[in-house]
């Protein structure tokens, strides 16, 4: 069953995203028409970081950085865990907006993506919090994804069959200061059943990509017709992108990537360091790629870093351009914490596919009195586009 199951879901992800026409030569110029306020990701008892999203099964899966729970005195617990995932309904309407609830049907201390033996998976304790990956005072591995994972097949029937890839950069820090990075694994991720009784299962396939090789699809990626495309950092903080075959290719298997590298794609996987690689225009800071049938053009939307909370957007005919230069479209609330705002991302599984809208969201933080840490709030807003 698995093989028509993921030619049917394919076919089904390439038909969502195929659009008639011509790609124009030029990127567009998006102008916001309307924006609208749905308030913070409601997330009960739990305060939890950098949220991204995907349209699994009839729902949505939400990933997130860093969790802790909110104790019964409002204050914020000492046990982290890395990385967390929920469920949420899709959006209500512009007209009835509400704010999104998100669930888990899983007890509060489970990873979704979880460490490695060499990554201090046992609860360790250090700088006033335990859990996993926390290797003692001033030493984890962080475990954050910075992308949701990419759905690669779908059960068209409802049986909630869908696979799913998720990439993550492997780095030990000490605060935010990197003491190694050893490369970045590659998650398979699955369900084998509908609704939202049981959290996709995550597997550990490999170190996929090496220190010395880019991270490609740790940053962000999109399906569009019969193409994956996935894209990495650079050293100079710009985006290079692969691609896999959806009819032919294996996400395991890496004789199935090509790279852009120089102006044209192949078959050799370019080092970190090669400039060859570099998207002009292109920012590796969190964010998100998607394609519009609207503008008929690939789409990156995503922050411009700490202390504000600016939404960017850039735009190309191709996945790997030419890409415009970002320009700001949104700027939002910040808090007063250490590090006010950051990872603004986009949320395209949250839309009815047109390109009419999408839906951006961002942290901010501020300082729990009790305890010091850091109190997270996600805003959610919808950008209506002319």
């Amino acid at each position: 069953m698995a093989a028509p199951l993921f030619t049917v879901a394919a076919s089904l992800l390439v038909c969502a995203t195929a659009v008639t026409g011509t790609i124009p030569p030029k990127a567009v110029s998006p102008v916001v028409a309307k924006t609208t306020d749905y308030g913070d990701l409601v997330d009960p008892g739990l305060n939890r970081d950098s949220c991204t999203s995907t349209l699994w099964s009839d729902n949505v899966l939400w990933v997130c950085r860093d969790t802790q729970q909110v104790l019964s005195n409002g204050s914020i617990g000492h046990q982290l865990v890395a990385n967390t995932a929920s469920f949420s309904s899709l959006p209500s309407s512009r007209s009835h907006h509400q704010q999104l609830l998100l669930s888990s049907p899983e007890p509060y201390g489970t990873l979704f993506y979880p460490f490695q033996q060499d990554e201090c998976p046992a609860n360790g304790c250090g700088d006033n919090v335990c859990g996993p990956g926390i290797c003692g005072p001033g030493s984890r591995w962080i475990g954050w994804p910075d992308t949701t994972p990419l759905v690669v097949a779908r059960d068209p029937f409802g049986t909630g069959w869908v696979d799913a890839y998720g990439w993550m950069a492997k780095q030990r820090l000490d605060g935010l200061t990197v003491l190694n990075a050893t490369g970045n694994v590659l998650f398979r991720v699955t369900s084998r059943v509908s609704g939202e009784k049981k959290l996709p299962t995550t597997t550990f396939v490999d170190t996929f990509w090496s220190p010395t090789e880019i991270g490609y699809g740790t940053a962000a990626h999109v399906i569009h017709e019969e193409f994956a495309y996935l894209y990495g950092g650079t050293p100079n903080a710009e985006l290079a992108v692969a691609r896999v075959n959806l009819a032919g290719g294996s996400f395991e298997n890496r004789k199935s990537y090509e790279f852009y590298v120089n102006g044209t794609w192949t078959r050799k996987t370019p080092l970190f360091t090669d400039p060859g690689a570099i998207l002009p225009n292109t920012s590796a800071k969190q964010g998100t790629v998607y394609w519009s049938p609207k503008w008929k053009s690939f789409v990156w939307i995503g922050g411009d870093g700490f202390p504000d909370a600016n939404g960017l957007i850039s735009t190309a005919p191709k996945a790997e351009g030419p890409w415009s230069a970002p320009i700001q479209f949104y700027s939002g609330s910040i808090g007063n914490g250490t590090l006010p705002a950051y990872s603004l991302v986009a949320h395209p599984g949250l839309t009815d596919g047109t390109g009419d809208y999408i839906f951006i969201s961002w942290t901010k933080t501020h300082p729990d009195p009790a305890t010091g840490f850091a109190v997270y709030t996600q805003p959610l807003v919808r950008v209506d586009w002319k």
